[in-house]
Parts: structure tokens; sequence; C-alpha cells
């Protein structure tokens, strides 16, 4: 067989295990090749992510600040340093209202020779220095920062010091693999994953309640039963079986209501009447089971403790109680408390002193 021949089923087979990129170079087209990115177009992103944190105020300690070390890595010019000053002086002044200060002394090293040694200081290494230096400059705060650049990306960490006790106040990393500002260039919208980061977050689970009460108290003269209106609000935590909040009641002479003319009238003989309000720090017991039931009646253990102001009157109260909930919106409740001696005044003189047991029950509408 010809040499030409011979060489044919080899060029056959060449063209059958050729490979896709290799037939689009043949025919004269190539894959599109993926465009390097800009180094200051990167660092553009991750100062990006800085400012947005200046703007939602999740920088801590920008008072009269001073940009103290700035440390980069091995493969960065020194003379980036200053770039990089710069450009986060201009983030920080341009979205925040912080005074930046120079400080060069803070910068500085001192030379000095001991004996046959020469040694070199810095405020860096002298806490009381750095501190002396800070007072006399106004500044309440330091930050550094540290730049690293590697070819698979960079990474900008800024931190902010109090020069007094040399406490960390603030600390962040930025990450170009991970930036916001290079996400929101893909497409990503963080409307979205702000919300959803939000709905994982702990939302306060609230109960509201008003509240009508028949009460009876103690009073200047004799006891008193009162008509009273309450108002709680409660936290609901430990999978719905606990309760911590505050309630606030008014309560008003029965007889007052109806007798205009009664001793309970006369002014300084009752402090259930006109201005009076009772406040409590609640904490409550639900006794329920795993999970809460609405379709069966459940109970609830509650104490509270707080005071009344009345005009001329202020004393304490402890309270407790328990309560039935039924259905979902609606809850019957009985307490009992008691009120420390206390003394009522009128006009600047002495009216009498209220303590005793102070107790009732109401009907409660939640929601």
């Amino acid at each position: 067989m010809n040499t030409p021949f011979r060489i044919l089923p080899y060029l056959l087979l060449s063209l059958l295990i050729t490979t896709p990129a290799k037939a689009a170079a043949w025919a004269g087209s190539s894959e599109p090749k993926e465009q390097a990115r800009n180094f200051y177009d990167v660092l553009e992103d991750l100062l990006g992510d800085f400012e947005y944190d200046l703007r939602n105020g999740d920088v801590q300690g920008l008072k009269d600040l001073s940009i103290r070390n700035i440390a980069v890595s091995e493969n960065i010019p020194v003379s980036f340093k200053q770039h990089l000053d710069l450009v986060v002086t201009e983030r920080i002044l341009k979205t925040s209202k912080t005074k930046v200060i120079q400080c060069l002394a803070c910068r500085a090293k001192k030379t000095s020779i001991s004996g046959e040694q020469v040694i070199i200081t810095s405020p860096e290494t002298n806490q009381t220095e750095l501190s002396r230096l800070a007072k006399t400059a106004g500044i309440e705060n330091f930050m550094d920062l540290s730049f690293n650049y590697q070819p698979s990306g960079m990474i900008l960490s800024l931190t902010t010091v109090d020069p007094e006790t040399g406490a960390i106040i603030w600390s962040r990393t930025y990450n170009s693999e991970t930036s916001r500002a290079a996400a929101v260039r893909r497409g990503v919208d963080f409307s979205q994953v702000d919300d959803s980061r939000r709905a994982a977050e702990y939302k306060p689970n609230l109960q509201h309640r008003i509240a009508i009460y028949i009460n009876q108290a103690p009073n200047l003269t004799t006891g008193s039963t009162n008509l009273g209106l309450g108002y709680r609000l409660m936290e609901r935590y430990d999978n719905r079986k606990k309760e911590v909040g505050f309630e606030l009641d008014y309560f008003y002479k029965v007889s007052a209501i109806t007798n205009s003319t009664g001793t309970e009238n006369i002014a300084g003989a009752n402090i259930w009447r006109s201005v009076n309000v009772t406040l409590l720090f609640t904490h409550a017991w639900n006794l329920i089971d795993v999970e809460e039931n609405f379709n069966r009646a459940r109970g609830s253990i509650f104490v509270g403790a707080g005071g009344t102001y009345a005009s001329g009157f202020l004393g304490g109260l402890v309270r407790g109680g328990f309560e039935w909930r039924l259905a979902k919106f609606w809850a019957v409740s009985v307490y009992a408390g008691y009120r420390p001696a206390a003394v009522a005044f009128l006009a600047g003189t002495e009216a009498g002193s209220i303590e005793g047991l102070d107790y009732g029950a109401g009907i409660n509408f939640l929601f």
C-alpha cells in the first residue's frame, strides 16, 4: 500500500477524537474566556461593603477617629499604604459625620542609644504614651487596617480601638469572594436576602389584653369596692409557656359613681377617685402542653410587683393570681395581693395610712 493510503486511517481517527474546542478553533471561532477583573475594581467592592456598614450605623467607635496602623501583605508595595489610608478616610468622611484626625506623632519612631545598643521605640508599644498623644490631639478612637492580596482574592480588615484601655471596640473583615457589592454586580437582589435574614431572626411574640375588674382594696377610711380597667402587654417565650411584661390599671370606687355627697367623695377621704394608676411588672407561667390548644381551657399562674400612684399617695403592691383562658381571646382571672403601709397626704398634711389585702376578679380580652 502506498504511503498516503497508509496514513489515511490515522487522519480519520484524529478527526473522530477531536475535542469541541479544537473543532471550534479549526472553524475559526473560540469559546469566550472569563475576563480578569481589575485590581482596583475589586478593591472598590470591599470599600463599598465598608460604606454600606457606615450608612447603616454598624461601625462602632467613629467619634474623633485617627487611622493609626496600616499593614499590607508582602506582595503589595509599601506605597499602597498611603493610598489605602486615603480611600478609607474618603469613605468615612463621605458617609458619616466623623472627624478624622491626623496623628503623625502616633506613627513616629524614636531612636536612643543605651551603651552599645540602639533602641527603637514607638507609641504603638507604649500604651501610656499612646494615650497621652491621643488626649493631646483630641482623639477618641484609633482605627487599624490590614490588607491582604492573593491571586484568589482580597481581604480587608478594620478595627477600632480605645486608646485609654487598648480595648477593641469594633472589628470586621471584608472578603472579595463574599463581597456584597460584587454580588450586586452579579444581579443578586439583597432586598430579598435582607428580608429572609430578618425572617430568620427572633421576632417577639407580644400579647395584648384589656381587662375589666371588680376589686376590693384598702382606702383611707374603710375598704373600697372598685371597678377597674386594665391593660397588660406581655412577651411570650419558652414556646409560649412563659410570659413577661407589665400591667397598667385604673380603679374607681363604685359608691362614688352613684353617691356624689357621701364621705367617699370628700377630698382626702378616697384615693380611688379621679386620677390614680397602678403599674405592675408581671410574669406568668402558662399551664399548657408542648403545643397550646385553643379548643381547650388553659390555666395560667401570674405574679406581679409594683405600686399605685394617686393624688397625695404612693404605695407598693405585690399581687398573684390564676386565670382560665377560654377559647383564644377570652380569659377569666382572680387575684389577691398585699399593700404595705403607706401614708397618704392632702395639701401637705397627713391624711391617713393605707395597708391591707387587695383582691378581685376580672374578664380579659386577649389580642
